[in-house]
């Protein structure tokens, strides 16, 4: 007989991450399924480690994360201090620098990325979530299903059974969809599927709830970004004020338009190299003028841009090599639009919870709108279950 899973959790982002962790915390017995089509935990949080050695590692995703002032919740203080008391995060204060358009020391913050308390991993983003997942684990209630992308569902009596594009049947009592793939029409192209999995699984008219939460997540759009990685030679540093483990660079609103990024962060590595991670965002004029001609001219545009950035504010970079810049494209890297109301977060009738960066909580679009949308769902979780 197929082992039944007391519950489903599709995603393995810093959402579902929290939101297990504190069923856990607050004594859930059950025996979970973390389904990712990743190769490993961390979602949007994710870490690229190199083919070449296992130890060089940049966070290619979300960098980091940030509290705003405007956010007074003390269930997210509380989970945020634990978190801090535990070393999974650490403050990453007198390590970011904004720029204006004239390439100057900006006194004034406008990336919303970096207003109130900002913080970063001890280690690496993708290893903040594995760690905040296997916080409370102790008695190893959970299994991974990585490289698992879903491609159907459907609900009989009151079991959730979860098809994966292996053919691989997963059976649960309880669904959470931390990614909204599955209740959005680009699923349709995505999974190569002809009818939105949520949808298939439960009928229009079935149920209010989950035609409301379809119906508006279809009306959320995505911010496209595209982020360049780059190694340099070893024993390269930056000098002086910037000689840091970790440096991030920030543009305001005009300089991003002009140079096309959105922010540069460089990493030391354990080899005494330096990673380099170039954020993006709707820089299709780039892609358009570039890209069609040949990839190295793409690459040399960056290099370009990146060079008369640090010559520009007096900072020595000698070793760049073109052959080590890399790219990495973000499907659907931040909702933007009306978000899903907190009230749809959990549908009894069908057994299904929702959380994400996609719930329209205080920090939606960004990290800390994730983790208080699983705060949020575990508490409505565990008074259900």
């Amino acid at each position: 007989m197929q082992n039944i899973y007391d519950l489903v959790v599709i995603g393995g982002g810093i959402s579902s991450s929290t939101f297990i962790a504190n069923i856990l915390k607050k004594g859930f017995n059950g025996k979970i399924a973390v389904v990712e089509a990743g190769r490993g935990l961390g979602g949007r949080c994710s870490t690229r480690y190199s083919y070449k050695d296992k130890k060089l590692a940049l966070n290619h995703g979300c960098p980091n994360f940030n509290i705003k002032n405007s956010i007074k919740d003390s269930y997210l203080d509380n989970f945020i201090k634990e978190l801090l008391d535990e070393k999974l995060i650490k403050s990453l204060d007198n390590s970011f620098f904004e720029f204006d358009e004239n390439y100057k020391f900006s006194k004034k913050f406008d990336n919303e990325f970096y207003l109130g308390n900002v913080y970063t991993s001890t280690s690496h983003m993708s290893k903040l979530v594995e760690n905040l997942i296997h916080l409370y684990n102790s008695k190893d209630q959970i299994d991974f299903y990585f490289e698992t992308l879903i491609v159907k569902l459907s609900f009989k009596s009151e079991l959730w059974n979860i098809l994966s594009n292996k053919n691989k049947e997963i059976i649960g009592k309880f669904l959470v969809c931390s990614s909204n793939l599955l209740l959005h029409k680009r699923s349709l192209e995505i999974l190569n599927v002809r009818e939105i999995p949520l949808r298939e699984a439960i009928n229009k008219e079935n149920n209010m709830k989950i035609d409301q939460i379809i119906k508006l997540t279809n009306k959320q759009e995505y911010i496209k970004r595209i982020n360049f990685l780059i190694h340099t030679k070893k024993n390269y540093n930056l000098e002086g004020f910037f000689n840091k483990e970790i440096v991030h660079f920030v543009f305001n609103q005009k300089l991003q338009k002009d140079i096309g990024f959105e922010r540069i962060i460089f990493q030391k590595q354990i080899d005494n190299s330096l990673g380099i991670i170039i954020h993006t965002k709707n820089i299709d004029f780039i892609l358009n003028k570039y890209e069609r001609e040949d990839n190295k001219i793409l690459y040399k545009y960056v290099s370009n841009k990146l060079n008369t950035f640090l010559l520009k504010n007096h900072i020595t970079f000698k070793n760049l090599l073109l052959d080590d810049i890399s790219r990495m494209n973000w499907r659907a890297s931040q909702p933007i639009g009306e978000g899903i109301p907190e009230r749809l977060q959990l549908c009894n009738e069908y057994n299904i919870g929702f959380c994400g960066d996609w719930i329209q909580l205080e920090g939606y679009g960004s990290v800390s709108g994730a983790i208080l949308s699983g705060l949020k769902l575990s508490d409505k979780f565990i008074e259900f279950y």
